[in-house]
């Protein structure tokens, strides 16, 4: 692309690049009424206007609030990779690139969408070492060129920032320099210009093995708009009430004097006579009349404020869609309960983790390719921080064991961060408990029933069947063979006197994943 072309298509696209600059002043807590006031004017045009000198400019931080929220809500637990199932461990080389800074990487991109409507991720091969790298970069220096097709291609990106650099090495003085750079799935190529100026001092093009633009969009939702639109006028003029508020508290005073015909010299003195001696002198005479002293007291319009205020800030959360204010406690509330009161950020975010989803699959492909490993699906698994009912959470999971695959309840656990380290954790586990079956009471899984040796005579006619129903009545879960054979192996210990009715209960736990209470009614239900 040629340069003048380029140059354009900068100036074309300054009208969005103040929008997200708008955006991130407001998240700098850098309000309008800060430039503005609430009459619109500068100090310097207030002047010394007796009825208004004051000219406070109170900023309130909705839109920071506002966007932190959002962001921790979705990205304080990075979300869940996994590729083909972790066919020949490939999660593991995705999250070893991915890094321990992914969540944070994704946090700020979601900040960045959020003040600007669209946030954008570069990445790139190491030239030192030839890692894999990955960073969010600026939006307003980012120009996306698409093709005319509706799933809008990216061919080229344009990307432009400024530098300030030491002239030369002798000197402390600086230039600034305006650097472009244009991106294509091939090479890119870098200008250095002055400031201002349309000839670059130098062009320089480089080439890369990337495949395709090295940049990927991570939009806030389908229009690709900032959230700050929805509600900026609201936090303007909640700015303006507060400030005005605060201008009237000084220069209004609410108690004024009226002095007629005062007999001292000025009001210095008046008011020396006053804190003194509690009194003042007037004078009476033909010309001018009779003296007078008396007060004016001026009441500052305090519940009208108040009323605005409170409609103000309950319209912010309103259209921002942010968490309910003001509530002192939700006490033990169930799940649901829970959910509702965090119904709208969620609706929020789910928009956003629309538009993220693909971001995200599309970084993971790019390290793939980078690996050189071939795949056919990326699944990812979301966890919010919220606050939630743990007891509620550990029923779910534990009614769900052997109607929903385990990898499934270990993916939506809120304890657990990494699926495939839990499910080798549970396979060591599982491996331990078999050798401790046998070789702690000398007995096999895999031997006959008819095997088993005891001392108790009501156990010689107990068959599988029998402990299958029992399971299934007690505890309502259906065991397979190697559960049977585990359960027939701890009811004959017991039966022996070899262990303890609770060592037999946690055994039986454990052995076929039930609880405690269930074990214990399966275990008085065979004996």
């Amino acid at each position: 692309m040629k340069l003048n072309r380029v140059l354009d298509l900068i100036k074309t696209n300054e009208a969005f690049f103040d929008k997200c600059r708008e955006g991130k002043k407001y998240y700098s807590n850098k309000n309008d009424i800060l430039e503005k006031g609430v009459c619109s004017t500068s100090k310097e045009s207030v002047g010394d206007d007796v009825l208004r000198h004051a000219d406070n400019r109170v900023t309130h931080s909705f839109h920071p609030l506002l966007t932190d929220e959002k962001a921790s809500y979705m990205f304080t637990y990075e979300p869940i990779i996994d590729v083909d199932d972790n066919e020949n461990n490939v999660n593991s080389v995705v999250n070893e690139i991915l890094g321990d800074n992914f969540s944070r990487k994704l946090k700020n991109l979601c900040i960045e969408s959020t003040n600007c409507g669209v946030a954008w991720l570069h990445y790139w091969i190491d030239d030192k070492n030839q890692e894999f790298k990955f960073e969010k970069v600026n939006t307003e220096e980012v120009i996306p060129i698409t093709d005319s097709s509706l799933e809008k291609n990216i061919l080229e990106i344009i990307r432009y920032y400024d530098v300030s650099e030491y002239i030369d090495e002798e000197t402390t003085a600086k230039k600034v320099y305006r650097y472009i750079e244009v991106w294509n799935d091939k090479e890119f190529t870098k200008y250095k210009l002055d400031a201002g100026a349309t000839v670059p001092v130098n062009t320089e093009t480089y080439t890369h093995q990337l495949g395709r633009v090295p940049f990927i969009k991570f939009a806030n939702n389908m229009n690709e708009t900032g959230d700050l639109d929805k509600y900026k006028k609201q936090i303007d003029l909640y700015d303006k009430v507060m400030s005005g508020y605060a201008n009237d508290m000084e220069d209004i005073q609410q108690i004024i004097y009226i002095l007629e015909n005062y007999g001292g010299q000025d009001l210095d003195e008046f008011k020396t006579n006053l804190k003194r001696y509690k009194t003042i002198e007037v004078e009476s005479n033909q010309i001018q009349g009779k003296g007078d002293f008396r007060t004016i007291q001026i009441d500052i319009p305090v519940e009208a404020r108040k009323v605005i205020l409170e409609e103000l800030k309950k319209q912010i959360y309103e259209f921002a869609q942010g968490l309910q204010q003001d509530i002192e406690s939700f006490g033990n509330a169930s799940g649901v309960a829970l959910k509702f009161f965090y119904r709208k950020l969620e609706l929020k975010c789910g928009v956003t983790e629309t538009e993220f989803r693909g971001g995200i699959s599309e970084l993971v492909g790019a390290i793939l390719r980078y690996k050189g490993i071939e795949y056919k699906k990326i699944q990812q698994t979301y966890t919010r921080n919220m606050i939630s009912n743990d007891v509620e959470n550990a029923q779910i999971a534990q009614q769900s064991v052997g109607v929903v695959p385990t990898k499934v309840i270990l993916q939506n656990h809120p304890w657990i961060d990494d699926v495939d380290e839990a499910l080798k954790l549970l396979d060591e586990e599982k491996i331990q408990l078999e050798n401790s079956l046998e070789d702690e009471y000398q007995i096999s899984n895999e031997q006959p029933i008819d095997n088993i040796n005891t001392q108790d005579n009501n156990l010689n006619d107990i068959t599988a069947k029998d402990i299958k129903t029992e399971a299934k009545e007690e505890a309502n879960k259906t065991l397979n063979g190697a559960q049977t054979q585990s359960l027939i192996s701890i009811i004959s210990q017991f039966t022996s006197g070899i262990i303890s009715e609770g060592q037999a209960i946690n055994l039986i736990s454990i052995a076929i994943g039930i609880d405690k209470e269930k074990a214990k009614n399966l275990l008085n239900g065979v004996v």
